[in-house]
């Protein structure tokens, strides 16, 4: 399944945007195409496999696997929570970091966009779970705290080698 996954996302990355990317310069195409093989790396590990809606039938308690209390794990001692939060800040910083490479846009821009990719990843999980996809994926509010906040950090990151960043780029 993981396979058929990859490929279609291949198939759409040559499809539309190696065509429109390459018309650039190089280092356009690097930075984009790298954006898009962090973006791909992400959804592996968030989504994948993609579940054919509906084809298992729905999940009617998926509703239940919403978690809207903030670091509710790790206060109930949950085993693995420390592990999730570290992993969930670490998995953004790379999109904190690119994004303003890509996109040229400040801090608040950076923190917003982060938040929401986070949110759609979270939706998408959700629905993954209604659609009878794997019963392990969640809506987790702490995730969406702690995505955004790896993105924050990856945004300073790119703060402080900024000087460097430009003279590569150029």
């Amino acid at each position: 399944m993981y396979f058929l996954d990859f490929f279609i996302l291949v198939i759409i990355y040559f499809m539309f945007f190696y065509r429109k990317w390459s018309k650039g310069s190089k280092n356009m195409l690097l930075r984009n195409t790298t954006m898009y093989v962090y973006i791909m790396m992400v959804l592996f590990v968030t989504l994948m496999p993609f579940p054919i809606p509906f084809i298992n039938g729905t999940n009617n308690l998926f509703i239940e696997s919403i978690n809207l209390i903030p670091f509710r794990d790790l206060r109930l001692n949950y085993g693995g929570a420390i592990r999730e939060i570290i992993l969930n800040i670490i998995m953004m910083v790379p999109f904190g970091f690119l994004y303003p490479i890509i996109k040229k846009k400040g801090v608040l821009r950076v923190t917003i966009s982060t938040f929401l990719f986070s949110f759609v990843i979270e939706i998408l999980q959700l629905m993954s779970a209604w659609w009878g996809g794997l019963s392990s994926r969640s809506f987790d509010v702490t995730d969406l705290i702690t995505n955004t906040f790896g993105g924050l950090i990856g945004y300073i990151i790119f703060i402080v080698l900024r000087p460097l960043i430009q003279r590569i780029i150029k």
